[in-house]
Parts: C-alpha cells; structure tokens; sequence
C-alpha cells in the first residue's frame, strides 16, 4: 500500500513538472534564448578553436619536420591559425558583403526590365486583344514584385553584414579561442582527470575510446575538406576567369567555403554564382552552370579520391542523409558538423555488428 502510495506520488510530481514546462514554456524559450546570447561569445571561442585545431596541427607538424624549437612551433601555428582567420573575415568583408549588395541593386534593374518587357508584349500580343489588358498589367505589379525582391535580397544582406558586424562578441571568442590552443594540453590532463574520478574505469575506457574515434574523424574530415575547399576555390575563380565570366572571384569564395557542405554546397555554389551572373548576361549563367558542372566531373572523378578519399568512412546515401538532417536541425552548423558526427556513430555500430557477428560464430561452433 506504501509502495503504491509513493509511486502515486512520484508520478504526480513529474506531471506536476511538466505541466509547469508546458505552461511557461514561452519564459523558458525566452530564458534559453538569453543564455545562449550570453553564453555565444564561449560557444563560438571553443567551436572556433576546435576547427581550428586542426590545421594548426598540421602546421606543427610541418615545423617538426624543418626542425623548429619546440617552444617556438606552438607560437608559429597559432600566429598562423591567426592568419587564416583574418584571411576568412575581410575575404568575406571585401568580396561576399559588397558583391551582395551590388547584385540586390542589379536584380532590381534586371526586375525591371523583365517586367516591361512582359507588360510590352502583353500590350501587343494580338491574341490578348480580347482580354482586358489592364488586369492582366495590373496583376504583375512591377513595383511590388520588385519592392518585394530587392526588400528579401537586402534583408538577407543585412542579416550577412549583421552576423559580422558584432565586433565584441567575435574578438572575445577569438581571445578564447587563441586562449584554448595555446594550452590545449592543460585542459586535456584537468578534464582526464576529472574523468577517472567521476567514472567508473569501463565507462571512462569507454568514453576515453569513443573521444579518439570522434577527433580522428572531425580531424580527418576538416583537413581533408579545407584541402579540398582551397583546390575547388582556386579552380573555379581560375576558370571563370578564362572564360571571362563575370563574379569569378565571389563564385570562388563561395564554392571553396560551401564545399564544406557534402553534395549540397557544390550545388548551391554554382546556382548562387549564376544568379549573380544572370543580372550581367543570362547566356554567360548558363555557360557557368555548364563550366560549373565540368569541373565538378573532374573534381569529384581526379581530385577528391586522391586529395581527400573516403576520409571518413561514410556511405555516399548516408553522407547526403546526414546533410539533410544536420540540416534541418541545426542549420549551417547541422550541414557541416552532423555528417562527420554520422560518420562516428557509423563506425562504433559497425564495429559493434562485427564483434556481435564474432560473438555468434563462436556460439554456433
């Protein structure tokens, strides 16, 4: 009776509970999204530092290699690290932001002569003699069609200019992130540490395995696609280029940095890149789409197995899966990070199927 009281008890307070959530879940919503603002600066400092981390290991490990003293290798890597950062923000700051703006201001030229056009033929179409020309006219309302387009393009500029605008919080997560590789292995030894003492030895072993297989594949997949968004850049701006087709240099950008995105950026790049194209010749976007697609055959067939390969493990369908989902549940972030994350869980089931499949055969002789 005393047992059945206290579970009677135990399940009222969790429906307590979660009436209270779901009756103030507004305040919570609100009081999440006010640490997550206040929280920022750390999350982008150790997100920035974990990419980071990569190629300056990499850069360590070239200046081993030309016998650098080991007191200045760190010093060197981050200065670097510095570098390239630098490299991405007035990259972004000098040839995304202002070709953005420039091409908003271009689509609504190109809108409006599209639009007179339209109105013109139906004008003088002789099988619209019969119709009433002015509701037709009147239904392609060229200036709140081009109102519309050029107030979506400059509030999606806006929003760009925004994100990088907020100087604070960015220098704060560089210091933090500066801060972190610079003493990387203190942290690691605190946090193994605490570890050991807080966790059984199996489920640390555990935990301590499953940490290597997820750095080894982040580590793999970042390198490997920063080698690949350089080639991919440089291949595209060069190409685009010969041809003479205008916007090489955004296009280039763009396909370096959106090749960090499986199958999706490559694809995205090029459709960006013509519609910047469209507002200058609507023949040379599609000689870009075309010249788009030939480098990519060439890219994906001779470059990437050999530059990149199958850097982390994960079948073609499941790649474009964990890009969807990634995606869709966290945005530019999700479209990134979840398909190495897949690639983790990936393995760690794989090898649990084969020690499984061992197991059985054992069982059967």
């Amino acid at each position: 009776m005393e047992k059945n009281f206290k579970q009677q008890l135990i399940l009222i307070a969790v429906a307590a509970t979660c009436l209270f959530f779901v009756l103030n879940i507004s305040h919570l919503y609100t009081g999440v999204n006010a640490f997550l603002r206040m929280m920022s600066p750390i999350v982008l400092g150790l997100l920035m530092a974990f990419i980071f981390n990569v190629p300056m290991k990499h850069m360590e490990k070239q200046l081993k290699k030309i016998k650098v003293p080991p007191s200045l290798r760190r010093s060197i890597a981050i200065l670097g690290v510095l570098f390239i950062f630098i490299a991405i923000v007035v990259a972004i700051s000098w040839i995304i932001v202002p070709t953005l703006a420039r091409t908003v201001v271009q689509l609504g030229e190109s809108f409006n002569y599209l639009m007179d056009f339209c109105v013109n033929w139906i004008q003088n179409s002789g099988w619209l003699q019969a119709a009433d020309v002015e509701r037709i006219t009147g239904f392609i309302n060229q200036s709140n069609i081009v109102s519309s387009v050029v107030s979506f393009l400059g509030g999606f500029t806006s929003n760009i200019t925004g994100i990088f605008s907020n100087v604070f919080t960015i220098l704060m997560a560089v210091f933090l992130m500066l801060n972190i590789l610079g003493s990387k292995e203190q942290l690691q030894y605190l946090i193994t540490r605490l570890l050991k003492v807080i966790l059984p030895e199996n489920r640390y072993k555990l935990l301590q395995y499953i940490g290597k297989i997820t750095l080894d594949t982040y580590d793999k997949f970042l390198m490997g696609q920063l080698i690949e968004a350089m080639i991919i850049g440089s291949l595209v701006f060069v190409t685009y280029s010969v041809f003479q087709l205008p916007y090489a240099a955004i296009t280039g950008v763009l396909a370096g940095v959106l090749s960090f995105i499986p199958y999706i950026g490559p694809f995205s790049a090029c459709m960006l890149g013509a519609i910047f194209i469209f507002t200058v010749s609507p023949i040379q976007a599609l000689i870009s789409i075309g010249v788009f697609y030939g480098l990519q055959l060439i890219e994906g067939n001779f470059i990437y197995p050999r530059v990149v390969g199958n850097s982390i493990g994960l079948p073609t369908v499941l790649t474009l899966a964990a890009a969807l989902i990634g995606g869709n549940l966290f945005g530019i972030l999700g479209l990134i990070f979840f398909t190495p994350l897949c690639a983790v869980i990936y393995h760690l089931v794989k090898e649990l199927v084969i020690k499984r499949e061992e197991t059985l055969k054992l069982l059967d002789k």
